[in-house]
């Protein structure tokens, strides 16, 4: 008999277990460095494996370790939520709002022409070459903003 909560969040458990094999000496070296038994941790990670699942606090001190991208990806999904991967920088709120709206300044033309651009729905080389990087600095720096307003 399969474990259900390894079968229901199966992508959940598949990413945990690909970011852990991926850790330098694999599932085993992530089992000894938390004092675990390696054949125990491999088959609770395993989807397909009737072993119970780990622990919360062992899947958490896995996505630390293995720095589990994947996992963490899997787990916002779960709640309906998409991370974004990049790193926020701590900016006090006087610097974050600057950057925040220097950017929005700069980026109100090209926007404008973006937008245009995009009545056909659709967007040719050139125009994703220019939004993209700019579409990504303003998610960042309007975290780094918000992160700033939460008091982080």
């Amino acid at each position: 008999m399969r474990n259900p909560i390894k079968q229901t969040h199966r992508a959940m458990f598949l990413a945990l277990q690909a970011d852990a094999k991926e850790f330098p000496g694999g599932i085993r070296a992530i089992a000894e460095v938390i004092g675990m038994n390696g054949n125990s941790l491999s088959n609770g990670l395993n989807p397909s494996h009737e072993a119970q699942p780990p622990s919360f606090a062992v899947i958490l001190e896995i996505i630390v370790l293995a720095q589990a991208r994947r996992a963490v990806f899997a787990l916002a999904h779960l709640v309906g939520q998409v991370p974004m991967d990049f790193e926020l920088e701590s900016r006090s709120p006087a610097e974050a709002v600057r950057m925040f709206l220097s950017l929005v300044s700069s980026a109100s033309a090209l926007l404008g022409t973006g937008a245009e651009a995009a009545k056909d729905g659709r967007f040719d080389a050139d125009e994703r070459r220019e939004l993209e990087p700019l579409l990504l600095t303003l998610m960042k720096v309007t975290g780094e903003l918000l992160q700033s307003v939460r008091g982080g």
